[in-house]
Formats: C-alpha cells, structure tokens, sequence
C-alpha cells in the first residue's frame, strides 16, 4: 500500500514554520482481480468490470472513450499522463492528431462528474504538460 501526502509549509519571520496537509490519499496494490474492482472516491464510483461509472449514486452515461480515459485515470491517481500517452492508451493509435480528441473528451467527463468545472475535484489540467486524476480526499480500491 503506498500513501502519498502533499504538505504546504509556510514560513514567516520570527514565527515557526507551519504545514498543512493538502492532498492525501492512498493507493492499494491492483491484484489479478482487478476487474471485479469498484474504484472508490468521495462521490465518485467506478465499477471495472461492467464499465459503469456512479456519481452520488446515480448512474452517469460515459461513451466508450470518456470511460476509457476516466477509468486510465483513475486506476492511477496522482500520475501524469500526456494527451499523447491518453490518446495511445484509449484509442490504440498513434498520437499525430490526439490533442482536439483528448480535450473534448476530458470537457465531456468533467460536464458529467465535476460538481463546478472551474473547481475541478477529479482531473486537473497540468499546463502545458496533461492531466491528472486528483481527487481531494482519501482514495479506497474496493474488492482487490
């Protein structure tokens, strides 16, 4: 099991340094059952096996590429990926033309799963490098 915590420490003159813990979550080893897995986030559910995604509950409708670049993500949260390596990764095929499919396709998840798209809790976008999954709170791999 691997924990990852970002800390802020901020400093002044003549005062002690102070943290805060900003982002924390915890990521579970994916075994070779990996597709009964439910992938658990505070609001946010993704079922593996039977390509489905619930948002507070309710089931959310996800094309076949929103899905794919959604359940990428969000099997490794925290990690960057560029739109190229999305693009490879979810249409199997080169990256010559992937920057408008990619961008559309995130716009399409962040509609459907970000409660305010200015405040996105799920991806961010990295500039001018791609896009993470980060969701705020602690990240939990049901039924590994």
């Amino acid at each position: 099991m691997k924990k990852v915590e970002v800390i802020v420490r901020t400093t002044e003159d003549n005062f002690p340094p102070q943290e805060k813990v900003v982002l924390k979550f915890t990521e579970q080893t994916v075994s070779s059952a990996e597709n009964d897995a439910v992938l658990s986030y505070p609001g946010l559910e993704i079922h593996l096996e039977h390509h489905r995604v619930f948002k507070n509950g309710q089931e959310v409708y996800m094309s076949r590429y929103e899905y794919g670049v959604l359940s990428l993500m969000a099997r490794h949260p925290g990690q960057l990926f560029t739109k190229e390596q999305i693009f490879e990764a979810v249409w199997h095929q080169d990256s010559e033309s992937c920057l408008t499919a990619v961008t559309n396709t995130i716009g399409r998840i962040r509609q459907k799963i970000e409660d305010d798209r200015a405040v996105p809790v799920y991806i961010r976008t990295i500039s001018n490098l791609g896009y993470q999954f980060m969701p705020n709170i602690s990240v939990k791999k049901d039924s590994l």
